[in-house]
């Protein structure tokens, strides 16, 4: 009875954003820049077949025709509503249980030396390429997809801050929120500015000794002590033509950052991290929309150890991290 109850609101959000990703998809076949939202009737096609020409957008370009392959479409909501209601149980065993209370607000600027913030931008990010790929790969055009993408984040993101709400020891953060939305938006900042492309968020993570000894209540996602952010420079990408030459084109530096002991005012310390690290989406081959799709998602994780100079209150180290 509880957990139906608490599914619902998810359930029902889901349902509203695949309407109208829908609805939206239809609206927005278009390219940046292009703002037609013509459509073109059976007579005008039928016209334009007799005098043997193709459809144009304002551009003057063909307009590209998307057409949503329905069985995708209904395994990602299908997915999505079992990865909700998952991800929902975890989190309230992990962070919500035993905390129900009446609706608050929650300032907490400071938590965990802002790594906390960093981590809301970068989950917002990666849940718009989550879904902005699967959208594609089911059929709708580039432009709803990155919109659809990033209004699916900012409703997952955002039930989870309406459940810190009311969770007595937390409380709907106006400042994880703003993050949340950031990072949702960012990718979309990305796709209608190019050169916003060339940085891109990164995340890695071993667990931490408080996590492994028992500490966290097993959640991984809260264990700042363990994790590292990373902003990933596509170096080649503003490098004048004549460098270019000489620096491969899937080899990227990353500054990193990292907080220790940060439940601890008087000794906690942050590291901060510049090394070099991978772009995997010029690394695997396949263009498939399926491929690249994977390769996107994949390159929001720093997974392999690479050479790395550490900058903590103790000096300078050289490390081979992740």
């Amino acid at each position: 009875m509880g957990l139906k109850r608490e599914i619902s609101p998810l359930f029902i959000k889901l349902v509203i954003l695949s309407v109208l990703a829908l609805t939206f998809n239809i609206n927005s076949q278009t390219s940046p820049g292009d703002s037609s939202l013509i459509s073109i009737t059976n007579d005008t096609l039928s016209s334009a077949s007799k005098l043997k020409l193709k459809p144009k957008t304002t551009s003057g370009l063909p307009k590209a025709q998307y057409k949503i392959n329905y069985i995708k479409f209904g395994a990602i909501t299908g997915a999505t509503a079992g990865a909700f209601v998952w991800l929902h149980n975890y989190q309230k065993n992990a962070w919500w249980s035993g905390q129900r209370g009446k609706f608050h607000f929650q300032n907490d600027w400071n938590y965990a030396m802002s790594a906390d913030k960093i981590g809301h931008f970068f989950d917002g990010a990666f849940i718009q390429a989550l879904y902005r790929g699967a959208f594609e790969w089911a059929g709708f055009s580039p432009t709803a997809s990155v919109w659809i993408g990033a209004a699916f984040s900012i409703a997952y993101m955002t039930d989870i801050e309406i459940e810190d709400g009311f969770a007595t020891d937390w409380g709907f953060s106006p400042g994880d929120q703003l993050f949340n939305v950031l990072g949702a938006l960012y990718p979309v900042g990305q796709y209608y500015w190019k050169p916003l492309g060339s940085f891109n968020v990164k995340w890695s993570y071993c667990p931490s000794e408080d996590l492994r000894s028992g500490g966290k209540n097993g959640a991984f996602l809260d264990d700042y002590n363990g994790q590292t952010n990373w902003l990933s420079i596509s170096v080649h990408d503003i490098m004048p033509k004549s460098a270019k030459k000489i620096w491969p084109e899937y080899l990227n530096i990353a500054l990193g950052y990292g907080v220790n002991d940060y439940t601890k005012l008087d000794t906690r310390y942050a590291d901060y991290y510049i090394g070099l690290d991978l772009d995997w989406r010029k690394i695997i081959p396949g263009n498939s929309k399926f491929m690249n799709w994977f390769k996107d998602v994949i390159n929001h994780f720093r997974f392999l150890p690479l050479p790395t100079l550490k900058i903590n209150k103790d000096g300078v180290h050289y490390s081979v991290n992740f």
